[in-house]
């Protein structure tokens, strides 16, 4: 089977007309709501107001408004155009001004070196197959000193369901195979991983379950994450790993694998003012 990255620009131009759960606008959202939802714990410090904040491959109409009711300078950047109508809907709908880009997330020549005080990337460095030149221009728009903010697939758990992502329809059998959990796809930067269901199933802002064509996800090791970042002059501040806590689930259950396998990790970095080799 050939793997091509830029199915992924289509397929996700589907699921944000379709209203995946990531392309659902926040279009009654509080500023006090929005300090919970991308400010917990003042994660990025006390105030936003003025900073300027890159949404990297983050459309869809959620993060961008939530940093813009803070006060922050806002740039979102995906290769989605219906990602993006989600976003130029929020900026509207509250009266903020948002920098909307249409373009990949390896090629950001189009902004300035140090531009940027947080650069805030969600789900999305694995559709891409190899990272290097997503973190050669992250570290290239970031201030000294400025934070990156990241989450990627657990790479020792990314492949290890046999369904699509999003899978409403789970069962024990698809998921469970008595004892655990199939770990069977390679260890590899880069791996095309693969699911026994090409699509994603999910519900839509209206409630119906809609089926759609999967975009295509890469495994990246941990090795190739956190030494990619160190060694082009970022340090890590903070580490989590989003698992489940119902540990009575019955196995083959969405809860029961999140309990046994966190799936997502976030990491908070920091750009060095000085950078120094070893």
């Amino acid at each position: 089977m050939e793997y091509k990255e830029d199915h992924n620009e289509e397929r996700w131009d589907a699921l944000a007309r379709k209203g995946v759960l990531c392309s659902q606008p926040k279009l009654e959202l509080t500023p006090d709501q929005a300090k919970d939802y991308v400010n917990r714990n003042h994660r990025y410090g006390e105030s936003l107001a003025g900073k300027n904040v890159l949404c990297l491959a983050s459309g869809g109409g959620q993060q961008s408004i939530g940093f813009a009711l803070l006060g922050a300078r806002v740039t979102v950047v995906d290769f989605s155009e219906k990602q993006l109508e989600k976003d130029k809907l929020v900026a509207e709908k509250y009266a903020k001004e948002i920098r909307l880009v249409k373009a990949d997330m390896r090629n950001l020549s189009f902004l300035n070196n140090e531009e940027f005080h947080i650069v805030y990337q969600p789900y999305s460095l694995n559709y891409v197959s190899s990272v290097g030149q997503v973190f050669d221009e992250v570290v290239r728009v970031l201030k000294p000193e400025g934070v990156y903010d990241l989450m990627f697939h657990n790479p020792y758990a990314h492949g290890t369901w046999k369904d699509g992502c999003w899978g409403s329809q789970w069962t024990v059998d698809e998921l469970w195979e008595g004892r655990g959990y199939p770990v069977w796809q390679p260890y590899q930067d880069g791996y095309p991983i693969k699911t026994s269901d090409p699509a994603w199933n999910f519900i839509d802002e209206e409630g119906k379950y809609v089926s759609v064509d999967s975009p295509q996800e890469y495994r990246h090791t941990m090795s190739t994450i956190i030494n990619g970042l160190i060694n082009r002059g970022l340090e890590m501040i903070s580490y989590a790993e989003e698992a489940g806590n119902d540990f009575d689930s019955e196995p083959g259950t969405w809860e029961h694998y999140k309990s046994c396998l966190p799936p997502w990790i976030y990491i908070l970095w920091r750009k060095k003012k000085i950078n120094r080799p070893f």
